[in-house]
């Protein structure tokens, strides 16, 4: 059930108050900059996902002089999950998500009931994000590309979130004591557990990018016909309890730990050429909504049901004929919110919505 048909926002962003009614398909917010096209979008991830892809700060998602926001939404599918996107009879499902927010304190409610835990709540539905910041997966750091990973691994059924965790936690322990240039035998001691969760974590990224790289270069080749190649680039080049040991000297002179997982990498080449060194900017956009339109698949391939595609400011420098054939590629059954400023010339599939945004209202065109 990863359907939303109907949106309330109280207090975020620009917003005083907004109510949205999207269409199970493609939903389209067009209109000039700073009208809050961006918000919404915002609004629906932060709803389901607990987390802003803008910021991390809690403060900046309240409306200026409120002091805090509240958000709430209808998720619709079938008890019959098979039937839900193929038009089967199964009953009709209701979800109802309230969140909210007093920073830094949060209230989560299904259907009504509040929840200590935000498990079940996260269990209700799955998104792709793409904003402009996603252009930079192409020619970016590495742990944006690390993060694409991780919300894949976050959102499949599994261990990863357990094992990043622990991961984590041992590695900021680890570097610590590094740092404090603390006693060999006290930093060796989580070199067994940091090896442990670090393994389990490096084999469920490999595992994440060889389903991603199909998906991917189908993506890329139906969009703009050129040919996308992605592969994992491990953080340690042998097992990671002797790459831990082999950098010991290392590690003392840098005061951190240099092999693991926080050095992983996706290596991304288009048409046989890396791609963070020669894409141009339509290139480098082609690629970052090939790699989400893949996440995409993958994650309803995982899940059963697609993600919600939550798609800013979409089409950019992208030719007439790159936006006909991105439209076209996402996948059948998908919900998806797209924002841009203007929809000349481009041909929307059936059964689209499209709203205006202007001075934070909504208002349907068609």
């Amino acid at each position: 059930m990863s359907k939303i048909n109907q949106l309330l926002l109280r207090s975020f962003r620009c917003f005083e108050s907004l109510e949205y009614a999207p269409g199970p398909n493609l939903n389209f917010l067009i209109g000039e900059n700073a009208q809050g096209k961006t918000s919404v979008l915002e609004a629906v991830c932060v709803l389901l996902r607990l987390r802003s892809p803008r910021t991390i700060n809690l403060n900046e998602m309240v409306r200026f002089g409120g002091e805090g926001f509240a958000l709430e939404g209808l998720l619709e599918g079938r008890i019959d999950n098979c039937c839900e996107f193929t038009g089967g009879n199964g009953a009709l499902d209701h979800t109802r998500l309230s969140l909210s927010c007093n920073p830094p304190l949060r209230v989560l409610r299904l259907d009504g009931v509040g929840q200590s835990s935000p498990k079940d709540y996260l269990s209700k539905a799955k998104i792709v994000w793409f904003g402009i910041d996603d252009l930079s997966l192409v020619n970016g750091t590495a742990d944006l590309r690390r993060k694409l990973l991780d919300s894949v691994g976050l959102q499949k059924a599994g261990s990863y979130g357990h094992d990043l965790k622990t991961y984590d936690r041992a590695l900021r322990s680890r570097n610590l004591l590094l740092r404090e240039g603390r006693s060999r035998s006290e930093v060796e001691a989580y070199n067994i557990p940091l090896a442990e969760a670090g393994e389990r974590l490096m084999t469920e990224r490999q595992t994440i990018v060889s389903a991603l790289a199909p998906l991917a270069a189908d993506s890329c080749r139906n969009i703009s016909g050129e040919d996308l190649r992605i592969s994992y680039v491990p953080g340690a080049e042998s097992p990671l309890l002797e790459s831990l040991e082999l950098s010991r000297n290392e590690e003392i002179r840098l005061r951190q730990t240099r092999v693991g997982p926080q050095r992983d990498d996706l290596r991304v080449e288009l048409n046989g050429i890396p791609a963070g060194s020669f894409a141009s900017e339509g290139q480098r956009r082609t690629v970052a909504l090939a790699l989400k339109l893949a996440v995409s698949g993958l994650l309803t391939r995982e899940n059963g049901i697609p993600p919600v595609l939550l798609l800013d400011d979409i089409f950019g420098e992208l030719d007439r004929g790159r936006r006909d054939a991105l439209l076209q590629g996402i996948p059948e059954g998908s919900q998806a919110f797209l924002s841009t400023t203007d929809l000349s010339g481009i041909v929307l599939p059936e059964r689209s919505l499209v709203h205006r945004m202007e001075r934070g209202r909504l208002s349907l065109l068609t």
